[in-house]
């Protein structure tokens, strides 16, 4: 999920304490290396698995993220009110789990708790991330939304749905503005823009990392630990972030089309289509009058729309007269 923000540090240390402190007896500790595991007696299966995992993903990371001296505490929650405790506002039922970065402390619902589907090696190594990112950057430097992008593009988090959202925000015009994203992962307000923060921030995170390449993508995620995301982004991208938000919005009419054609045809479809349709006409505004003052000059000419910088469409023309007939 997200890492916790700086002001909720002592609450949810406390309430960390408090909630490890009432299970008493009903607590099992699971410690090897840097990592310690707490969980309840009848998951010890799965707290040697979430060992596992999580000395995996240290291992993968360490080229990168390398994790330091500093103790990793893990909980496995057995239950929705367990995990409420701790997560408060972040405890709604799709939220997997939640990470206190600076203190290296990670809470996770047991898997059988998250809907069928769930990825629960995902979540552990998206947490670990938001931990190794607070070790290996400083915490003021790096935005909220790419915290949370470079999570997920990392850990490979499953997050196939992504795509769609995108396509959709795009098609209807939801996109978060650049200015706004960062609020949009509060736990209050409309539970769909939250939904939509992560999927955009997963998005344009991607994007960075392509046009950058993985090389300078990890010099770009590092030097936040010394530069701001303002200063770093322009120096190891060329973009600056209005501009980058601009060329990645460009970007998604391509997304757009292959998420209209995977789901199927539907009125989401119809709706790619006509916004790329709309596109294109507004580039293209006056051709058709072009064509007819070429040919009026040059009847025995045959025009050639080649002659022309772009040819137009062939569902141009379609468009305009469904277009006509509509008014």
């Amino acid at each position: 999920m997200a890492r916790w923000p700086t002001k909720w540090g002592v609450a949810l240390a406390l309430a960390f304490l408090s909630a490890t402190a009432s299970a008493g007896g009903d607590t099992a500790q699971l410690t090897r290396g840097l990592l310690r595991i707490e969980y309840a007696p009848a998951d010890e299966t799965l707290a040697q698995e979430t060992l596992s995992i999580m000395e995996n993903g240290l291992t993968e990371f360490d080229a990168h993220l390398p994790a330091g001296k500093n103790p990793i505490h893990v909980t496995i929650c057995p239950t929705q009110e367990a995990f409420r405790r701790i997560a408060g506002q972040y405890g709604m039922a799709r939220v997997g789990g939640i990470a206190k970065s600076p203190q290296g402390i990670i809470i996770v619902k047991a898997p059988y708790l998250s809907p069928e589907g769930g990825d629960y090696r995902g979540t552990l190594r998206h947490e670990l991330i938001h931990v190794l990112l607070s070790r290996n950057t400083e915490e003021a430097y790096v935005p909220r939304w790419f915290d949370e992008g470079v999570a997920m593009v990392i850990s490979k988090e499953l997050r196939w749905e992504s795509g769609l959202r995108i396509a959709r925000m795009y098609a209807t015009r939801r996109l978060i503005p650049y200015g706004e994203l960062n609020f949009a992962f509060a736990p209050i307000g409309d539970e769909g823009v939250f939904g939509d923060a992560y999927a955009q921030a997963l998005s344009m995170t991607r994007y960075i990392m392509e046009r950058t390449g993985q090389d300078r993508f990890w010099e770009l995620v590092l030097s936040l630990k010394t530069m701001s995301f303002e200063k770093a982004l322009p120096k190891y991208s060329g973009l600056t972030p209005g501009s980058l938000y601009d060329a990645w919005r460009r970007s998604l009419w391509k997304v757009a089309i292959l998420a209209s054609l995977v789901s199927g045809f539907s009125a989401f479809q119809l709706m790619a289509i006509l916004v790329i349709v709309a596109y294109m006409r507004k580039q293209r505004r006056g051709r058709k009058l072009v064509q007819q003052w070429v040919e009026e000059e040059n009847e025995t000419e045959v025009f050639s729309w080649d002659n022309l910088e772009e040819g137009p469409y062939p569902w141009e023309e379609e468009y305009e007269e469904d277009e006509d007939e509509r008014r």
